[in-house]
């Protein structure tokens, strides 16, 4: 009996082995109703909000059977809970291919269409296509008309569009959303009598609608009726005591006016709505990190992955929060966690990124811009990603980058915040301080307007309330206008007083006040945030060099690296010490200590490739510099300084060599292009032709250095082009005597000498003499060898 009963066991595990085999399933279970099951578990996990365990289910109907509708909507929904927007629409893509009856899916996917669709009509066309298909299939479906009004809107056909918003209310007069939809419309096109008369329109058919109250309070606000919307807002609580929304609206509203007691309660009477929700207590915690109670804040969300380790969601803020309260560290540790299970992972991408843009070093930087670029890859235009993609070009230098990125940041969401932040700081980089000061101000004023959501964290807020305040600050600061640049400084630091950005702001203030014991204050509290902070520790160098106490620098440089010995850049710090002490074998050890450490740390090569110049040593300079070139094949200044180290040594070829390399990788390096352009003129290797284009594009981007200009007026010159020669060369001359006036120096002898030659070519015989004669006495109060004396004086002779 027992072989009777192995034998039919052993039969059946075959049976199932065939049908793994034949079937691709994980057991012996029918696909209908596995898929089915999965798509019923991810619907309940999308009713309670967890939209990461939805997400899961429903992709598991998918691997049973991919062109499932129901999946790829479930997927969808979950998708546009976790804010994976690129995802989100592809999915509804899918949705409405395979689900012609699925007329919410068109209506979310044109919604989002639309949403979009700023500078681009085809987008536009195809929401257009997609109301068209709700409408044919159901002449009275509601969201489709008002779809089709939001479309007309956007084409400025008003007329038409209110006649579909008004085709909606007249299907369903009792609906409060229409009478919401239509009150939008009034408020864009500034009819807020009317919208206002519709808010309370809804209110009237449906007096225990929470939506209604909290939209009509959300429209007073913004009418600054700030009593009459408290009131409407605790209306909508009142009637909808267990509505999330409404609670969450009247705890934002609070939070606006500032009443923090009263914006507590809501939030607390929130996450008791869902006490075992992580999402219910995450928003008690995000209140808590917004008005400062950060220590209460992680507290919470330690509490939630204890309890839930895989809500994703949990852990991006908590590392937004400890990188806010400057623990980079332990916010670190929060992404780690999260790339352990989906190294793709765009939210812990963009975080990583802002984790490494806030340490401000060059590496650390240039780190970030990579995870941004894979960010952009997914998700083309990612608000965040352009953003924090600007924010690490700027801070790198690359302003024609930042700028790029700047632009497509305003053009496609011109009423973001952080875009505006951008263009502060860009205003500030063109050297447009006034204007940088009015733009930072008006934002200000709006950031203290904007209650968190769910696209723009506390955290994000408080960064970009700080940084506003830091670009003003820096705006008055070169404005001279040091009161209101402390003021500004001091503001930022409240905001985030684990920054030390603030505090060598702030050294900076004190040091334009002559207050140097202040300014090293400052620089020590920097310190204090950061016990290796390099700007902090330049600036105390800077400080004890300007009173010639460089053994008190080298003993604060000492006192960090007794801590932490195996730090980079504190062994470079302590190498620029001894070489401004004049003892190069010492700086040269430490520089190399450093690259020990760090092979990649560039700023020690260049310092040694420096020492190395200073001492005549250009071999050996250039073999730093070479070594910098292994690690950023990329960096045009450094094709651009071997180029001069060669040009210096008369290696003509090699200097031109390198110059036009440095041009390959950034057609912006003015130093290269005017280098090559000089030396095409004066050595005869190259095209004259290409030496004036080289030139002229130099000038027109910098048409007030003198030097710039001298090069184009030479290679005139050279091309006999005496008339445009001595044009350029005169004004040259006059450039560099207003600079010399200026700054109590003697003007350049050479450009005298090539406005002489010049005028000597173009048949002034009087203006050459003159010249040529500025240029021979210009060169004796220089006391220094002029290379074209010579020629000056055969040329004078002829005259």
């Amino acid at each position: 009996m027992k072989n009777e009963c192995y034998g039919f066991r052993h039969y059946r595990s075959l049976l199932c082995l065939v049908l793994l085999i034949v079937l691709g399933l994980s057991g012996c279970t029918n696909p209908e109703k596995a898929k089915a099951e999965h798509v019923k578990r991810g619907d309940a996990y999308l009713k309670a909000e967890k939209f990461q365990e939805a997400s899961l289910e429903f992709r598991s109907a998918l691997q049973i059977d991919g062109n499932m509708a129901a999946a790829h909507w479930g997927l969808a929904q979950s998708y546009e809970g976790l804010q994976r927007f690129p995802e989100m629409i592809d999915e509804l893509r899918k949705t409405v291919d395979l689900d012609k009856n699925n007329l919410d899916a068109r209506v979310k996917l044109g919604n989002y269409y639309l949403a979009g669709s700023k500078g681009h009509p085809e987008v536009i066309d195809e929401a257009e296509r997609l109301a068209k298909e709700i409408l044919d299939k159901d002449p009275n479906q509601i969201e489709g008309h008002i779809l089709m009004g939001s479309i007309l809107f956007a084409r400025n056909d008003r007329d038409k569009a209110y006649a579909e918003l008004n085709k909606a209310i007249d299907l369903n007069p009792n609906r409060v959303e229409s009478y919401l939809s239509l009150a939008r419309f009034y408020i864009v096109t500034d009819q807020r009598d009317k919208a206002e008369e519709l808010f309370k329109k809804s209110i009237s058919i449906n007096s225990t609608s929470p939506l209604a109250y909290s939209e009509y309070g959300k429209f007073l606000v913004q009418g600054n009726r700030m009593a009459e919307a408290e009131t409407q807002l605790l209306k909508a609580v009142e009637v909808g005591p267990q509505d999330h929304n409404a609670h969450f609206v009247l705890a934002s509203f609070y939070v606006i006016s500032k009443q923090y007691d009263k914006a507590e309660n809501e939030y607390k009477a929130l996450a008791a709505l869902d006490k075992d929700k992580p999402e219910s207590q995450a928003v008690l915690a995000d209140f808590y990190s917004t008005i400062g109670r950060t220590d209460e804040a992680v507290n919470i969300y330690k509490d939630i992955l204890t309890k839930a380790p895989d809500y994703a969601q949990g852990r991006y803020r908590l590392s937004e929060i400890l990188l806010t309260k400057g623990d980079g560290q332990g916010a670190t540790q929060q992404v780690d966690e999260i790339l352990k299970k989906d190294k793709h992972d765009r939210q812990a991408l963009l975080l990583r990124a802002r984790i490494e843009i806030q340490k401000q070093q060059p590496d650390a930087l240039k780190a970030a811009v990579e995870d941004l670029k894979e960010v952009l890859q997914q998700e083309p235009n990612s608000r965040f990603a352009l953003y924090f993609m600007a924010q690490a070009n700027y801070s790198l230098g690359y302003m024609d980058q930042a700028r790029a990125f700047a632009s497509e940041l305003e053009r496609n969401y011109p009423d973001y915040l952080p875009a505006k932040l951008m263009q502060v700081q860009l205003a500030l980089a063109g050297g447009d301080s006034k204007k940088a000061v009015t733009q930072a101000t008006d934002l200000l004023t709006r950031l203290g307007r904007t209650a968190p959501d769910r696209e723009t964290s506390p955290q994000l807020l408080a960064e970009l309330t700080e940084r506003s305040y830091i670009a003003r600050g820096t705006a008055q600061l070169q404005q001279k206008n040091l009161t209101e640049a402390r003021q500004d400084f001091e503001a930022a630091q409240k905001v985030a007083p684990s920054d030390p950005a603030v505090y060598n702001n702030l050294a900076l203030v004190s040091a334009a006040e002559n207050k140097p014991a202040d300014a090293m204050a400052s620089f020590e509290n920097a310190l204090r945030v950061d016990a290796t902070n390099l700007v902090a520790l330049q600036g105390i160098i800077a400080q004890y060099a300007q009173t010639k106490e460089l053994d008190k620098a080298q003993s604060r440089v000492d006192q960090a690296l007794s801590a932490y010995p195996n730090v980079s850049w504190l062994h470079y710090l302590k190498g620029q010490v001894y070489a401004l002490q004049g003892n190069g074998s010492a700086a040269e050890a430490e520089f190399r200590r450093a690259l020990e450490i760090d092979p990649n740390y560039l700023p020690a090569y260049s310092s040694l490739a420096a020492l190395f110049i200073n001492s005549n040593q250009q071999d050996r300079a250039i073999a730093e510099y070479k070594k910098v070139l292994e690690i950023r094949p990329d960096n045009a200044a450094v094709y651009t300084l071997i180029g001069m180290l060669e040009d210096q040594r008369q290696n003509f070829d090699a200097a031109a060599d390198n110059y036009r390399k440095a041009l390959e990788h950034d057609q912006n390096s003015v130093i290269a292009a005017n280098n090559l352009s000089w030396l095409y003129a004066v050595t005869g290797k190259g095209n004259l032709d290409e030496a004036q284009r080289l030139a002229q594009t130099v000038v027109q981007r910098n048409p007030n250095v003198a030097g710039f200009v001298d090069t184009l007026g030479w290679v005139f010159y050279k091309k006999n082009l005496y008339a445009a020669a001595a044009e350029q060369l005169q004004k040259a001359v006059d450039l560099d005597e207003a600079a010399a006036r200026a700054q109590n120096g003697v003007p350049s002898a050479t450009y005298h000498y090539h406005l002489g030659m010049a005028l000597k070519g173009k048949g002034d015989k009087d203006g050459s003499r003159r010249a040529l004669e500025a240029a021979l006495q210009l060169a004796d109060k220089q006391k220094r060898p002029f290379a074209d004396a010579e020629d000056a004086k055969k040329a004078l002779a002829t005259l």
